[in-house]
């Protein structure tokens, strides 16, 4: 930690924002009264040395943690918790106080997005221009048609997002909260006073993208149009929810987000284009330019500022011929991402990215060296070494960032596939290709059309390979669903995972640091104490099991909850006996918004429920029994 300034700074920034938005106060009125229990504790209550060796002792082992963490530390820990806090609590004013409900506005502002397709009209986002707020979604007549970077003058009613309508359901006003949207305004009139006045070079990294979505979209057929612009883009809004699902079910939805491996496929590109005719530097400085170039035309994303901000460290670090540290390149890439935006601690797709990466980094050598002791038979496999190192590897690689992300997969999308390890398998070979390919596919057709064409005959070949993956949906157990874990859970499980993943490192790596021998030595001396006291503490751990499943199996309080599901009616309900009975569902009124899928089932997950004992019907009118109950038993 005292080598690692960043690193303390970044946890501080974190824990200052997490604070500000679950806490909704100042951390300062937390610190203060700490640091005078502290002063008080340490004037008043000396502890004495301890001669006599005790096993748990807190004297023993505070001099480690003071070894890691001294004054600098915390106090580099505690400025930085207070600034993350201080812009949490004040952004969050500025996001409910600037503009009331039902409010008209009248203002002048840049559409700074593409549109947006609904069912009855088109949404953008514009930043208005006279007056600092973050930015709106306008809703506007399907008739009007307005492009990124038009300055506009609108009049229209101003509508606040709504926040949970259900317990841990979803919260409109979080959502828009990540994307710098302070909410919505239903035009009456607008007028476009001048066309594409947006900042040059972010009207030409637009133009860029929409180039290249249009090439695309003449090359390939719809479906396949859709992936490869989630693929380059990041954008996955047209691809159709059953496709998606089936991408979710395979575990290989992270590949319609940008992230590392996507950024590290662009740079094999760039070194196989350029590094043989300008040099192993210049091709360097080339990719830097070309990275922070991409992360323009991708709309600057949590996952890609990630990936690019690390990849531009690690390749700068060359460079300048200096040593890369991962933890500090991956510290600098959070921290300034969170300065720049720090709702975007909230992003899915960030909460992904980061984890993943860290789970690589932390659990990957110690998976490696296990897919080392299963692939023992090496004589046998001695013409396919290379592909057998290359199947350990891409299984390392899967394992530690699927097991570093499980509880966030499950907090919330509920779901696992237990093929992820043949799908990740099989995806690791399909989509270098594919995505090398497209790269040089949409290069060659932007000058000649037929040679990109001929590019996408080896790159629907791969698509085809996609779409199969996918079909492991038939299989049985394919997908199980699992309840909303809370954050207590969340917290267990990741130290859980950390002190395995260190306790199997000390065990095998050799010529160990002291360090290392003394927890093992402290380890066997917890199995002798608990050889000497076994029988009492099995018949203490027995009992407290046989007290937690007779309180757990006790009569409850009779609980009933009305889930708002829109326009309709819903009721669960909890019997004493821990009985399941849902009484209607709600209704979808269009094919646009699937009430059971969106709000039913996600409600129930988060009740903490995988199945329902009894299902009621009041009467069969639209609103009250149809909805979705895809996976439910």
């Amino acid at each position: 930690m005292k080598h690692r300034p960043i690193l303390v700074a970044v946890i501080g920034y974190i824990i200052g924002i997490l604070w500000g938005l679950y806490f909704q106060f100042s951390i300062v009125l937390y610190y203060i009264p700490m640091i005078v229990i502290y002063y008080i504790s340490k004037r008043f209550f000396k502890i004495s040395r301890i001669h006599s060796f005790k096993l748990l002792s807190i004297h023993r082992y505070s001099r480690y943690l003071k070894l890691m963490i001294n004054y600098k530390v915390i106090l580099i820990f505690i400025f930085f918790s207070i600034v993350s806090n201080t812009v949490v609590i004040f952004q969050n004013q500025t996001y409910e106080l600037l503009y009331e409900e039902g409010q008209n506005i009248q203002a002048i502002g840049k559409i700074v997005s593409e549109k947006i397709e609904k069912e009855y009209y088109n949404l953008y986002q514009i930043k208005l221009i006279h007056i600092k707020s973050p930015k709106l979604y306008i809703q506007v007549n399907k008739n009007i048609k307005l492009e990124y970077g038009d300055e506009v003058q609108f009049q229209g009613k101003y509508k606040k997002p709504s926040g949970q309508r259900n317990y841990q359901g979803y919260d409109d006003k979080q959502y828009l909260k990540i994307l710098k949207i302070i909410g919505r305004v239903k035009v009456n009139q607008i007028q476009v006073l001048r066309k594409r006045v947006a900042n040059p070079v972010l009207q030409i990294a637009n133009s860029v993208r929409e180039t290249i979505k249009h090439k695309i979209e003449i090359i390939f057929d719809d479906d396949k149009a859709d992936i490869l612009k989630g693929l380059l883009l990041g954008e996955t809004e047209q691809i159709e929810e059953d496709i998606k699902e089936g991408f979710k079910i395979a575990n290989i939805s992270h590949i319609l987000a940008i992230s590392g491996m996507h950024i590290s496929y662009l740079i094999i590109g760039i070194q196989i284009a350029f590094e043989k005719r300008i040099g192993k530097r210049k091709t360097r400085i080339m990719t830097i330019i070309l990275l922070i170039i991409y992360t323009f035309i991708t709309g600057f994303s949590p996952s890609v500022i990630r990936a690019v901000s690390m990849q531009i460290v690690a390749i700068s670090s060359k460079i300048l011929y200096r040593k890369n540290d991962l933890i500090n390149s991956l510290a600098i890439s959070l921290l300034g991402t969170l300065i720049y935006h720090p709702f975007l601690i909230l992003h899915v797709g960030l909460q992904l990215s980061y984890l993943g990466t860290i789970g690589i980094f932390l659990l990957k050598p110690n998976l490696s060296k296990i897919l080392d002791s299963i692939f023992t038979n090496k004589k046998k496999l001695k013409e396919k070494s290379k592909l057998v190192e290359k199947i350990k590897e891409m299984l390392a690689v899967s394992l530690s960032a699927q097991i570093m992300i499980l509880p966030i997969m499950l907090y919330h999308f509920n779901i696992i596939g237990i093929y992820f390890l043949v799908t990740n398998l099989l995806v690791g070979f399909i989509i270098g290709p594919i995505l090398i390919l497209t790269f040089f596919c949409i290069l060659f057709s932007v000058l000649i059309l037929p040679i990109g064409k001929l590019f996408s005959i080896f790159i629907n070949l791969g698509l085809d390979g996609l779409f199969f993956i996918t079909k492991i949906e038939v299989l049985p157990f394919s997908k199980i669903y699992f309840s909303t874990p809370n954050w207590i859970a969340i917290v267990l499980y990741f130290i859980g995972i950390l002190f395995a993943n260190f306790i199997y490192k000390i065990y095998h790596t050799k010529n160990g640091n002291v360090t290392y021998k003394r927890i093992k030595n402290l380890i066997a001396l917890f199995f002798y104490k608990w050889c000497q006291k076994k029988k009492k503490y099995i018949q203490v751990i027995f009992i407290s099991l046989v007290v937690i499943i007779l309180l757990s199996n006790m009569p409850k309080n009779l609980k009933v909850y009305f889930v708002d599901v829109g326009q309709g009616d819903c009721t669960f309900v909890i019997t004493p006996q821990n009985k399941t009975v849902l009484i209607d569902g709600g209704g979808s009124l269009t094919k646009e918004f699937n009430v059971g899928k969106k709000i039913l089932i996600p409600y129930l997950f988060d009740r903490g429920y995988t199945s329902i004992d009894y299902v009621m019907i009041s009467h069969f009118d639209q609103d009250h029994v149809r909805w979705y109950y895809g996976g439910f038993k």
